[in-house]
């Protein structure tokens, strides 16, 4: 990749119709090894938004196949992969008022910093799977020299591009630049983005209640500040993201930039199953260590952190019943799975209830558990053989026991 030829400005054109050159091992290699001025934001502020937008993109690996990885504070604010190409992005916030192509051509500015990144990626080998973005927050100016540029940069002035020579850009590089640049305005304002980022996260994670979800977007918001400081993130979080680390490519690919990388794994490891997650997913999860299939399952039906803790509980007394009730002979092959059929049959027709009354309820597992918990004298009738001493919370156990071999979902689609 970096013994490629640099693309003159008659090449151009030829980028737009040309195949996606995929990301590989080479392309992150050379990523993390571009020098980065490490100067970072100007201001607390600042540095808060920038981690929030972080999030939000963060967030969208979950969603689309072709995202690798978000990198915080490397050549640029952020450097956003995917499997064919990197966009090295600018942000920009503003007090008041709107954005003009003025602003941002001036020394210094978004225009100034991405010039430079354009050099380093070129240097680097990395300009053929490279483009530019600034991301503003607040509208764009309604001047025509402004919604041109903004809308097309290819349209240029001759003095918005004397100014790109005038940072450094050699004049066949000009119009290749342009080709790669795109202004994104209307950014979420750091008065509405965390309200932006909490609705993303409850869109994912609908059985969530409000507490949870904030509680998860601050975990993220730290990992994102971890990201951007290079810093080391809280103990918690340091052992999911290591539980996590993983490259697609290269195993050390990300080693020099890897505290300022954010991927999908290590999102995975903070967050909730995803209610679309197969059992096969959250089994692969499981055998990673440091959670069970059956906590998995529970969460990713809705259930509480307490509710969870409640059912590894039982499970692990309902565990050892059964164990001193097969020994016994009490608890024979036919009857532990006629229980089994019983006790399945219970929590599907709780949901099954449910859904009938109106379109499905959000915490399915909540509902399950704790109708069964509560419905005594019901729940302990399905212990007919007496194994549990037609205790209600053992059988509810044994429920657990069978949905951690796969074989209970918790209403979960």
């Amino acid at each position: 990749m970096g013994n490629r030829a640099p693309v003159t400005s008659k090449e151009a054109s030829a980028h737009a119709s040309a195949a996606p050159t995929p990301i590989g091992q080479g392309e992150i290699a050379a990523l993390a090894a571009m020098p980065s001025d490490p100067t970072g934001t100007s201001t607390f502020e600042r540095f808060r938004w920038q981690a929030k937008l972080a999030v939000r993109a963060w967030l969208g690996l979950l969603v689309d196949d072709e995202k690798i990885a978000v990198v915080c504070e490397h050549v640029e604010d952020l450097a956003l992969v995917s499997t064919s190409v990197v966009r090295f992005t600018q942000l920009k916030t503003r007090d008041k008022g709107s954005w003009s192509a003025a602003k941002i051509f001036e020394d210094g500015h978004a225009i100034h910093r991405l010039v430079y990144s354009y050099i380093i990626a070129e240097t680097a080998g990395l300009l053929a799977v490279s483009k530019f973005e600034v991301w503003l927050e607040g509208p764009p100016s309604e001047a025509k020299p402004t919604t041109d540029f903004f809308g097309n940069p290819g349209t240029a002035t001759s003095a918005q591009k004397q100014k790109l020579r005038g940072f450094g850009l050699p004049n066949r590089k000009v119009d290749d630049f342009l080709s790669r640049l795109a202004i994104h305005c209307h950014q979420p304002a750091r008065q509405s983005v965390d309200a932006v980022v909490i609705r993303l996260i409850g869109a994912t994670w609908p059985s969530l209640t409000m507490d949870q979800v904030e509680r998860l977007y601050e975990v993220l918001l730290q990992a994102a500040e971890a990201a951007q400081s290079a810093a080391e993130p809280p103990p918690s979080m340091r052992a999911a993201i290591a539980s996590a680390r993983g490259d697609p490519n290269a195993p050390h690919a990300w080693d020099p930039i890897s505290a300022q990388a954010l991927t999908e794994s290590q999102l995975r490891a903070l967050c909730p199953p995803l209610p679309t997650d197969t059992d096969e997913n959250l089994l692969a999860r499981a055998s990673a260590g440091g959670v069970t299939v059956l906590e998995l399952k529970l969460a990713r039906a809705g259930a509480s952190r307490q509710t969870v803790e409640q059912a590894l509980l039982a499970r692990a007394d309902a565990d050892v019943a059964a164990i001193a009730g097969r020994a016994s002979g009490v608890l024979s092959f036919s009857s532990e799975q006629a229980l089994d059929s019983r006790v399945v049959t219970s929590g599907n027709s709780i949901v099954s209830a449910a859904a009938s009354n109106a379109s499905g309820p959000q915490r399915p597992a909540e509902l399950v558990f704790h109708t069964m918990m509560s419905n005594v004298a019901n729940t302990a009738a399905l212990d007919r053989d007496g194994v549990y001493g037609r205790d209600h919370r053992l059988v509810i156990g044994h429920l657990c026991s069978v949905s951690d071999q796969c074989r209970f979902s918790w209403g979960a689609s």
